[in-house]
């Protein structure tokens, strides 16, 4: 999902006494490249919470991201999970599940993936779900750019044919990886027919309609509309929810949650599968040694930030895996928070303390960091980061630009460090395309990161269908990136949906509640319930 975050002026100069930065109450949008997505607005003042006459079988849903339009995020993503669906679903721990297709196995000594596709299966307009169909679907899919882009392992595919009742994939090279990738979506036609729980009933300005798809396969929903209305602000979506004019809000930023919640509102968290960090820029000669690289991790002290930016909302990043990951060995220690023992390794790599000049603070080593303008979540978590490498003797200094130019400067490579908010799981596809080899892989990697290890190791990885061989490749692979880290990893944060007591949850713990919409029924005793 993207989402947007308000205002400031970041201060630019001065790291011993970092001016106050003020702050504006609005939201905006972001990037799309590589779904990166940010998220921060204090808390609002709610204004009467009179509810309004209830909305039998009617769930209407706030959105405050709302000048994001296009199918891949924002609004637009909102729309395709309600509508849409793969042949596949990813689990919390990376695995791939059962979605359009039951099940699946390998052939050809991994050269093919046969798919064995789930019976009663219908699109919105009535389209029964064949093998031919969905081949087709499947194969017009691979071609669209975008998917390419985010799903690099869609390469690997050669063929897409129907077999009887199944759906046969030839592949040029083993492509472990690609089960957990057929969760993109498949539709039919321009109209972009899909098989969800809900279908796309009208869509304009002010609001988005989605139906109850009756001839749905797990069963006809018992919410009969979605109702999606867009906002500028998150304070306008709070203060309609409090008035109960709509019953759910996509966004709640971490220091309002016991603002929202109340007797008649429920917050639901959940972790995000995206990470804070700082990505160097590995080709600059300052952040090219990997003994830097590890210095400014070790200087870093992630708690601190978790308390006093995220209100505790949030784990510490580990490095560049999702931890949550079935084949994640726990037992690679992360970054320890060592200033003595950053100050010494910069030291060791030839970086001492000079004196101050030209209005600059003394400093060891000195490098820019690109922020894109009108975020203050990513403006805070930065003036901390800030602060805590000023006291190793490290100046770094923020360059905030609109954010047509730090696209357009990321894409490119123009920067020293950036510093983001990005997708990074819950699979190892997603760091794949953003840490293998930017030589030898037309990917995400405009960080120019090379590391010989790494690169053999996401090979490995991306040709094992064996367990322990996945496990032993995962294992190394968290030593190689921890020894020759690509970026500053700070933390790995979560997101909260508010929702009216009007409605009974489907809480699948550690998940998105918009996964479960399809589940929830009005809720008449004010009891949620839970799937564990």
């Amino acid at each position: 999902m993207g989402c947007g975050g308000s205002s400031s002026q970041l201060v630019i100069k001065s790291r011993a006494s970092a001016r106050r930065l003020r702050v504006h109450r609005r939201r905006t949008t972001l990037w799309l490249w590589c779904g990166v997505v940010f998220l921060a607005v204090l808390p609002a003042c709610g204004s009467s919470q009179e509810a309004s006459s209830p909305r039998r079988n009617v769930l209407t849903i706030g959105f405050p991201e709302a000048k994001i339009s296009s199918a891949e995020t924002g609004l637009g993503q909102l729309i395709t999970g309600f509508t849409l669906e793969g042949l596949t679903q990813v689990n919390v721990d990376g695995r791939a599940t059962p979605r359009l297709a039951e099940s699946w196995k390998w052939e050809n000594d991994g050269l093919a993936l046969r798919l064995k596709l789930r019976s009663g299966v219908t699109f919105h307009d009535g389209t029964p779900l064949t093998a031919t169909v969905a081949a087709k679907a499947l194969d017009a899919a691979i071609t669209r750019p975008a998917n390419r882009a985010m799903y690099p392992f869609l390469a690997d595919i050669i063929r897409v044919r129907a077999d009887s009742e199944d759906v046969v994939l030839d592949l040029a090279q083993r492509s472990a990886f690609l089960p957990e990738e057929l969760e993109l979506p498949l539709t039919l036609g321009p109209e972009n027919v899909g098989t969800g729980p809900f279908r796309l009933a009208q869509r304009g300005p002010d609001a988005v309609v989605l139906e109850r798809f009756d001839r749905y396969y797990l069963g006809a929903p018992q919410i009969a509309q979605v109702v999606i209305r867009p906002f500028d602000t998150l304070r306008t979506a709070w203060t309609s929810l409090l008035r109960g004019d709509v019953d759910m809000v996509t966004d709640v930023p971490h220091d309002a949650v016991d603002f929202l919640q109340d007797s008649e509102i429920e917050v639901v968290s959940f972790p995000r599968r995206y990470q804070f960090m700082i990505a160097f820029n590995s080709r600059r000669p300052a952040l090219s040694s990997p003994i830097v690289r590890r210095a400014l991790n070790t200087a870093v002290d992630r708690e601190k930030i978790i308390m006093s930016v995220l209100q505790g909302a949030g784990e510490p990043a580990t490095g560049a895996l999702w931890p949550k990951h079935w084949a994640y060995d726990a037992t690679v220690q992360p970054f320890p928070f060592d200033p003595a023992g950053a100050v010494a390794s910069l030291e060791s790599a030839g970086f001492t303390l000079s004196t101050a000049s030209n209005s600059l603070p003394p400093a060891r080593l000195r490098f820019s960091c690109l922020v894109p303008a009108d975020f203050s979540l990513l403006e805070r978590i930065g003036l901390e980061v800030q602060k805590q490498l000023y006291d190793v003797g490290v100046d770094m200094q923020f360059e905030e630009v609109p954010i047509q130019e730090y696209d357009a400067r990321l894409r490119e490579g123009r920067f020293d460090a950036v510093l983001l908010d990005s997708i990074s799981g819950p699979t190892f596809g997603r760091p794949f395309i953003f840490w293998r080899s930017a030589e030898h892989f037309q990917g995400f990697n405009v960080f120019g990161y090379e590391n010989a290890e790494t690169e053999k190791l996401f090979q490995a990885l991306r040709a094992a269908t064996n367990e322990a061989t996945v496990r032993s490749a995962t294992y190394r692979l968290q030593r190689a990136m921890t020894n020759d880290p690509p970026a500053l990893f700070l933390v790995w944060n979560e997101r909260a949906r508010a929702i009216s007591r009007r409605f009974r949850v489907v809480d699948e713990q550690g998940r998105d509640p918009l996964h479960t919409i399809w589940q929830w029924t009005e809720n008449t005793d004010r009891q949620s319930v839970s799937t564990q």
